[in-house]
């Protein structure tokens, strides 16, 4: 989001942005509930802190509107949460925000807003502290989040049953970053040039992430890594949740694949 953002004024004209869209909303009778216990500069600070977990869609996932991810006790009705999307397209597209791009901020903007109230409203805390950080923990999550996970000899957190296409999961405590890693092997190590290929129609749907082929003589696949750094904590709602788009982005490799070029390891 916030690289979108740089073609409209950067940082501080999100802030404008989202001071509006809140009071725009607490405006209004029949829908400034949806903002009930959530304070303006929380508002504003996860959209700054959290906005790493927020992963670009390709162009048709922004064909469907968001949708309400906190808990079931504080959502709102089908039509309040509507009303709040139009307030906040609206607003963008007063600020001029092209139109095109006004279906993605709204999205980013409306998953991060979840998030703080959810936060706003839970009765234990749901964000890691940066110490508690590690390998153990964060199996124990995937694991509570009814996803399947185990660590490997690498020391690689290896997520399967639970996510669209399977994952590594790579922590470095000395950068305080964790990393997903994607990778989709061939069935022949010798079918490099079309693998490269399948990587390249990828490529075309899922442009915010890098792929890369990796090659030796025994082994080809497309590589992929998308790091998120921690030294703030992690917010464990929208880690599972960007692991699974991840997932979710990373399965247009094999949606690529129309030769049978990679191993399916989603059968």
């Amino acid at each position: 989001m916030l690289n979108l953002m740089k073609k409209y004024g950067g940082v501080n004209n999100l802030k404008n942005i989202l001071t509006r869209f809140y009071e725009g909303v607490c405006d209004q009778r029949e829908i400034k509930h949806y903002f009930f216990n959530v304070k303006l500069e929380n508002l504003i600070e996860d959209q700054l802190h959290y906005s790493q977990y927020i992963m670009s869609k390709t162009d048709r996932g922004y064909k469907e509107p968001p949708m309400q991810s906190a808990p079931t006790e504080i959502r709102v009705s089908p039509s309040v949460f509507d009303d709040v999307m139009v307030t906040l397209s609206n607003l963008l597209l007063k600020v001029h925000v092209h139109r095109d791009d006004v279906p993605r901020l709204v999205s980013m903007i409306i998953d991060l807003a979840e998030e703080t109230r959810s936060q706003a409203n839970d009765t234990k805390i749901m964000i890691l502290k940066s110490v508690d950080i590690n390998v153990d923990t964060l199996v124990d999550y995937y694991n509570k989040s009814k996803v399947d996970a185990r660590v490997e000899k690498s020391g690689e957190i290896y997520t399967t049953r639970g996510v669209v296409y399977p994952y590594w999961t790579r922590l470095d405590t000395n950068t305080k970053t964790i990393s997903f890693i994607g990778r989709a092997f061939t069935n022949d190590p010798n079918r490099v040039n079309e693998m490269k290929e399948v990587m390249a129609r990828a490529q075309q749907k899922i442009p915010f992430l890098l792929l890369e082929p990796e090659v030796s003589p025994t082994l080809a696949y497309i590589f992929c890594k998308y790091e998120l750094h921690y030294s703030t904590g992690i917010p464990t709602r929208l880690l599972m949740r960007c692991g699974r788009d991840f997932s979710t982005a990373f399965n247009e490799v094999l949606l690529a694949d129309k030769s049978d070029i990679l191993k399916n390891v989603t059968r």
